[in-house]
């Protein structure tokens, strides 16, 4: 179901993408002159849930706490500036939160009993980003495709013993919203997003730790927000 949902993701913004090259073929000379500047700002938050399968390790307890890392709540912002009636530069930004916790297990190099344990994951996107647009008089239809740094965030307490970790790398955007135009210039929708990144080490209290094989720190966002533009 998710891959479907991806690919939906991808054919739309790739048709959105393709709509300005279309549209100049049939464009009216009166029209080249027209000159568009119009902004617009989006902010919304959600579901987000992480790619990638859980590492399974045979502890039911430890393999719970994992899944549950996998399902967050992620906020997100983007912006606007058409330069043409269906183009224009922009940029993205988005914060993706989870957490879990529990208790009672043992754990590979940890010497004995983990009586208490609680993690937290953030992973922040932002970058600049192409977008594209299709509207009516009610309805608008965004997209955008990007690039930009990606920042792994992971702190750990066990026992009490509190330790944090990080990584940035590097991390690519793809978006795809519908809103319903408000009055007074505002929007109400609903946006899909997929930001895709991996990292193969983290630094973790001063200590650069290396992991065997890439983890994946991709995630999939569908999330309401409020919309303003100038136009």
């Amino acid at each position: 179901m998710k891959t479907n949902i991806i690919s939906i993701i991808f054919t739309a913004v790739s048709v959105l993408f393709c709509m300005p090259a279309f549209s100049q073929i049939n464009e009216v000379e009166y029209e080249e002159n027209v000159k568009h500047k119009d902004l617009r700002i989006a902010v919304g938050g959600g579901y987000a849930m992480r790619s990638g399968s859980v590492l399974k390790t045979g502890n039911k307890t430890v393999d719970d706490m994992s899944s549950k890392l996998r399902h967050g709540l992620a906020i997100d912002a983007d912006g606007q500036y058409f330069f043409k009636e269906t183009w224009g530069i922009g940029f993205n930004a988005n914060t993706y939160s989870s957490s879990t916790s529990g208790g009672g297990f043992t754990m590979e190099g940890f010497e004995g009993n983990i009586n208490s344990y609680e993690e937290t994951q953030r992973i922040v996107y932002v970058g600049p980003s192409f977008a594209t647009r299709l509207e009516t008089s009610k309805f608008l239809l965004t997209a955008s495709l990007g690039v930009g740094p990606l920042f792994f965030m992971d702190n750990i307490t066990v026992n009490g013993i509190e330790g944090k970790g990080n990584q940035t790398t590097f991390g690519a955007n793809v978006t795809l919203g519908g809103e319903y135009k408000l009055k007074n210039k505002m929007g109400l929708g609903l946006k899909l997003s997929q930001i895709t990144g991996t990292i193969d080490s983290m630094n973790f209290e001063g200590q650069k730790v290396k992991s065997d094989e890439a983890m994946n720190v991709s995630s999939f966002t569908v999330s309401l927000f409020l919309s303003f533009r100038s136009w």
